[in-house]
């Protein structure tokens, strides 16, 4: 008797829905976990409150009204068999996201039936609304501690040469957006901030800022959705935050160079373009296997012509920014090879326009990304940062309709993608 054949599971994918309280809720129901894996967003404009923001989720972590101290949070954490708590801080174009991400063992595990993922998403509200106070303040002297540290951390920015020359290049080449703030925020306004107006801004952003709740386990959407909702109640938030849309493109103008000299054994070289091909554009698959080609991975064109063939760089890659459409190419190099490697890098570029790409490039690039995106089917955790994204640029992540988009792409529509990159500018961290 022969067997029916199978009809292959789809990947694991979120379904959302809109609570009230400008809450959003995405859901995965996915048998194969044994713990239960929370992300709790909060998403704002980049703007001028970058360091107030970059604050705040280290702060939050420094004690509630209840535990007061990181032992007495820690405590309650092991209280939970032993669940994490891990706190996040990124740049998703001109938006900036806090995240909190809490994971507990499924219930289902435990004996007795405590409801231990109730009481984790609870303590999980706890730490984001209600902070350790002292005289309508957080405590001072953890703030005056995690200035400390934050100063610190933006400081030693610089201490990793390739980062920093990236940023700086981000600096020069949007120095009028806001995409130009790094992340952690600028070291000239943390000694202005405060107790008292810091916790007042925390107020503001718990209640106003869109709140995003990803929640992924072998768990029943019903159940999960009603404790979603009682732990994170609209009668506790306000909504209104104007979040601003995605960035247009900016026209280029003037080509633009910058040199910057330190005490350095190793030159940077980074390139910026702008092509404005975005997670909504319909060229964001071209865009992929374009970037892949020209500078993604060891097999592209960047990494054997400029690294292998002439030997100008010990480093070399490409890299597309997709909600602001952007494209970065970043070098190590012998300070004598930069003018030598540019002439390479940009030579490489102009093939690329030129439709200097074979059939072995395409292929390797299509199967080099989707042994890439295979991998978030094991990975809910960047499953739901991906999913994030493609939500706020208004699509469904859907990684078998991704998957068959990719494999459709064409070499004209590769080409069409290198022909909108507009070199803007040039950054040269080098030797005194």
């Amino acid at each position: 008797m022969s067997t029916p054949p199978t009809t292959p599971s789809r990947p694991p994918s979120f379904t959302h829905f809109r609570l009230p309280g400008d809450l959003h809720f995405a859901f995965n129901s996915n048998k194969k976990m044994k713990t239960v894996l929370v992300t709790a967003s909060f998403l704002g404009n980049l703007d001028d409150t970058v360091t107030r923001v970059a604050l705040l989720p280290s702060i939050l972590r420094r004690g509630t009204h209840r535990s007061r101290d990181m032992q007495a949070i820690s405590r309650r954490l092991d209280g939970l068999y032993g669940a994490s708590l891990g706190t996040y801080v990124h740049k998703i174009g001109e938006w900036h996201a806090v995240r909190f991400r809490l994971e507990v063992v499924n219930d289902r595990f435990l004996p007795g039936g405590r409801g231990v993922l109730r009481e984790a998403l609870e303590f999980l509200r706890e730490i984001l609304e209600c902070p350790l106070e002292v005289g309508g303040g957080f405590h001072p002297e953890y703030l005056e501690q995690e200035k400390v540290n934050l100063r610190r951390s933006i400081e030693s920015l610089v201490d990793n040469k390739s980062a920093y020359a990236e940023q700086r290049l981000v600096e020069e080449m949007c120095r009028e957006e806001p995409f130009r703030l790094y992340e952690q925020g600028r070291i000239e306004d943390i000694p202005a901030i405060k107790a008292r107006a810091l916790r007042s801004f925390h107020s503001s952003w718990v209640r106003r800022y869109p709140l995003h709740v990803y929640v992924a386990g072998d768990l029943e959407l019903e159940p999960t959705r009603e404790l979603v909702a009682s732990a994170f109640p609209s009668s506790g938030r306000e909504g209104g935050y104007a979040l601003n849309d995605p960035p247009k493109s900016v026209p280029v103008g003037a080509r633009r160079e910058v040199t910057e000299r330190m005490d350095v054994n190793q030159a940077k070289l980074v390139l910026g373009f702008r092509h404005g091909i975005t997670f909504a554009s319909p060229e964001y698959e071209a865009l992929l296997l374009m970037n892949g080609i020209l500078g993604g991975y060891s097999h592209s064109k960047l990494f054997q012509n400029v690294r292998e063939k002439e030997s100008l760089c010990y480093s070399v890659q490409s890299s597309a920014e997709r909600t602001k459409g952007l494209l970065f190419i970043s070098s190590g190099i012998a300070p004598e090879k930069h003018s030598r490697a540019l002439e390479i890098i940009l030579k490489n570029v102009e093939a690329m326009k030129h439709g200097d790409i074979t059939d072995q490039e395409i292929e390797s690039t299509v199967l080099t990304i989707l042994n890439s995106n295979e991998m978030l089917e094991d990975n809910l955790g960047l499953l739901g940062d991906v999913d994030f994204i493609w939500s706020l640029h208004g699509r469904q992540l859907d990684l078998t309709a991704f998957r068959e988009r990719l494999k459709r792409v064409t070499r004209d529509e590769i080409v069409a993608a290198a022909r909108k990159l507009e070199h803007d500018t040039t950054y040269l961290l080098t030797t005194k």
